[in-house]
Parts: structure tokens; sequence; C-alpha cells
């Protein structure tokens, strides 16, 4: 990729708008998932048998490994952070739009290419998500770094191009499994490229399948099962209809959400398809009509409307605006560039200097509580789960395992009984407020912390060094660690 001003000065506006407060400690629930996943790795040190928590996500099947041992790096350099989790998806996600730019530049022309960048920026959840530690990111970079090398193959070195292509469309398989439907758009295209001749489509089908073979021979000799097997019965049998959402629009779902969340960017883009084609950029019309139709025809009829769905589609869609606005307008690349920098500058500074939250924190109350076992002997913390909660997982697992760096234990009802009366100095019970529990805040001497959503209970040796205050800074009832010895404030 030849670097010059252009790329340089993108380059350094997408690091600027991905990092502005990175070092914010929110965190989603699939991130929290991913990192708890990543930390197990480094923690235990076996990389083909990821798990949340024993008996939680154990193993971790939900999605195949690439990504998530480039997480457990970066944790190892940035330790357990946001910022650590986060890193990888921002990486990989500026780099993919790097490889986006360069691709249109080769295939069109630079004036396309740049206002098909900010046509993609535009798009806020796109951006949201190269600040996260969600895989879909990192997926959607890998099939738009393969198309960016597919558009070398008819150059000198055009095997290697080849080879890179198919490796990196194995890649994004090993990232999300079945929902790298991206892939086969970018195949097409490569094929065509190919000018479907046999030995430059072997040495393809070499690059996409060997790490997928490797990954699948690995892991059966560590762990001795089938990987996609299980991967198989987690996402086709275990989240099923209960992860449905009600939908009066029925399949016109996912539709409705690119146009929400798109805008002028997806209206542009079926006259921008129409100019490619009667252009003569035939080849790229198709890819970009068939990215579009293959994730419509996947998941318009899916039970699960979740928006990291649309997000393969936000390049392809930007692609066709940013073509159709290039028609009837030229730009000073150079100046625009430059200009998106400076614009990124100043958003960075504002982030930093302002009194303004970037992302969100899921589960704020049991960050809430980090405090109180921080310096406790508390390893195990056992929350309340449905049967069906347990086979499945739970939105409060996560959060455990990331926040509070303890390990998640699940009880049901029934077994509370057992559990509270032979608790130990090194475990700990999260109860949800506002039910029959909060009966146990009567109980001063076992409530280690509380705010309006958990009650935290624990020995009477764990909580009689804390000094429970309340504060005004969120509404919620914080619990500050306090000296030994010091009196303890009642609930």
């Amino acid at each position: 990729m030849k670097i010059d001003s252009r790329i340089l000065w993108l380059l350094l506006a997408l690091i600027l708008f991905v990092f502005g407060n990175s070092w914010e400690p929110g965190v989603g629930v699939d991130t929290a998932t991913y990192g708890a996943v990543a930390r197990d790795i480094l923690t235990h040190g076996n990389w083909f048998r990821p798990k949340l928590a024993a008996q939680i996500f154990d193993p971790f099947v939900e999605h195949p490994y690439l990504v998530i041992w480039l997480q457990a790096i970066s944790l190892k350099v940035w330790g357990p952070t946001a910022l650590g989790i986060n890193f990888t998806s921002s990486v990989l996600g500026i780099a993919g739009v790097i490889a986006f730019f360069a691709a249109i530049r080769r295939l069109i022309d630079e004036n396309t290419a740049v206002l098909s960048v900010i046509a993609l920026l535009t798009i806020n959840v796109f951006m949201n998500f190269m600040s996260s530690g969600w895989l879909d990111m990192p997926m959607v970079a890998f099939v738009l770094i393969a198309f960016y090398f597919s558009t070398r193959i008819s150059e000198e070195d055009g095997f290697l191009f080849v080879l890179l292509t198919g490796l990196f469309l194995s890649f994004a398989v090993l990232t999300k499994g079945v929902a790298a439907l991206g892939i086969f758009p970018v195949m097409v295209f490569a094929g065509a490229q190919c000018k479907w001749k046999a030995k430059p489509l072997t040495i393809f089908s070499l690059g996409f399948f060997l790490p997928l073979i490797a990954f699948t021979w690995a892991h059966y000799q560590s762990e001795g099962f089938l990987f996609w097997r299980k991967y198989y019965i987690s996402q086709f049998v275990f989240h099923n209809g209960e992860d449905a959402k009600t939908d009066a629009v029925g399949w016109s779902w996912y539709i409705r959400d690119a146009l929400t969340h798109a805008h002028m960017v997806a209206l542009l883009f079926i006259p921008g398809i129409v100019y490619l084609w009667k252009k003569g950029h035939r080849w790229i019309a198709v890819t970009a009509a068939l990215e579009i139709l293959i994730h419509v025809g996947a998941y318009a009829f899916s039970e699960r409307h979740n928006r990291q769905y649309l997000l393969p589609i936000f390049p392809w869609l930007a692609l066709g605006a940013g073509f159709l606005i290039s028609v009837f307008w030229k730009i000073n690349s150079e100046r625009w560039s430059q200009g998106l920098f400076y614009l990124a500058l100043t958003y960075f500074v504002a982030v930093s200097v302002l009194p303004v939250t970037v992302h969100t924190m899921s589960g704020a109350e049991i960050y809430d509580l980090l405090p109180v076992v921080r310096n406790s002997p508390i390893q195990d913390i056992y929350f309340e789960v449905t049967e069906v909660e347990r086979q499945r997982g739970n939105m409060t697992s996560p959060y455990i395992a990331w926040y509070l760096q303890r390990n998640p234990v699940t009880f049901t009802a029934s077994e509370l009984p057992f559990i509270s009366a032979r608790l130990k100095d090194t475990e700990a019970i999260l109860l949800a407020r506002g039910s029959s529990y909060d009966s146990y805040l009567k109980n001063q001497d076992t409530v280690c912390g509380w705010n309006d959503a958990w009650i935290l209970i624990s020995t009477r040796e764990n909580c009689a060094t804390l000094d429970r205050k309340r504060t005004s800074a969120n509404g919620y009832w914080r619990t500050k660690a306090a000296k030994p010895n010091s009196k303890v404030a009642g609930p």
C-alpha cells in the first residue's frame, strides 16, 4: 500500500476519532464477555479452551478464537482496561477503512475514495464499533483488507495478492464464523480478477482453507472435540427464537434500521450503484450489490434483530453514495483529507478537556461495587439465574468477571439458603434490589455494599472493615474501603 499524504491524513484522523477518551472504563455486555474470556486465556494459558468462568461459557464456543487471541495479547500489553479490550477492534477497524480507501482509489479514483470514506465516517454506529471490543469490526476489517488485496491480483506479483486475499477472508471466518457472509461477494470479485483461471484460484483456495484447517486440527488435538460441531449447536440451537425481538414490520427491520443509521448514505446507494454500472465499473457494482443482498437475505428474516448485523453493509453503502456524489462534485483530495484530520484533532481535544462521556458504561451498578472487592479476600461472587440462563449465559456474569475481576458463580433461588449458610471469606453473594432480597439490608454485619440495583453480602469479617457512605455523585449507594477498626455505618 502506497503511503502518501492523503492516506497519512486519513490515518491520523481515524486514530484521533477512534481513540478519543479511550481511557474511559465503560464497556458493553459483549465487550465485557470477550474481555473476560481473553483474560481467562492469559490467566490459565489455555488458548484452545477459553472460558468466562467455571461452567459459564465453559468452553467458549460462541465464535472462533482468532480475534479473542489478539485481544488477549492486547490485554497483556495494556492491562485489563477498556483500552486493552477495545484496542484490537480499533486498530483493525482503522486498517480496514484505510484498505477500503486504497481499494476504491485503485479501482475508480481518489475523488470517489475520499468521498466514500467521508460518507462512511458519518455513520455513527460504524464509528462506535471501532471503539468497542465487539468482534464484528475485526471481521469487517478483514473483509475490506481482502478486498484491497483482490484489487491487486492483476499486478506482476498477483499470486501473492491472491494468497493474501484468501488468507484475510479466512481470518474473517476465524473471527465470527458463519456471520462472515461478506466474504462471498469478495470471493466473486477475486475470481473475476483471476479471470477464473485454475492456478490463481488454487492459490486462493490454499490461502483460505489452510488457516481453517490448521485451527480445526490444533483445537481438536488440544481439546479432543471438533470445534465446529459445538459452535453449530451454540449458534443454531441455544441462540434461537428466545433471542428474537418482536417487530411489527417483520422482515423489513433490516432495511429500516439501515436507513435509520445510515440516513442519506443509504438512500444514495441504489442510484450510486446504477451509475457505477453505467460508467463501466461493473464488477465493483456487482460486488457492492451482492454485499447488500446477501446480508439482507440472511438477517431480514433472522429471529435476532441486532444492530451489529448492519455493520458489514455500511462500507458498501458508503461506496455507492461516494461514487454518486463524485460524479457531480470534484474535491481537492489533499485539502479534504487534511480537513478531516483537523476536525478529528478538534474532536479529540474537546472530548479530552470537556466533561463529556464518549463510551457509555453498561453494568455501572456492578462497577460501582469495585471498591468493596478490590482489596478483599473475595474471589467467588454468586448471583442468581434461572435454569435457562444457566445454560445460555447471563448478562450479569461478564460484568462480575470484567469489572470486579472475580469469578462469577451461578445459583438458583432454591439454592440461596444453602449457599448463604455456608458462605466463606473468599465468597460473596450479589442479590438484586427491588425484591424480597431487600430484607438482607437489615443485617448490616453481612452487607458489604449496596446501590439502587444490587446488594453484596459476605461474611462479617469481610464487611466489618468497610465504611459505607452515601454519595450523590450518581444517585447510587457507594461503598468505600475504610481503615481497619473504623466504625461501620448502618444501611
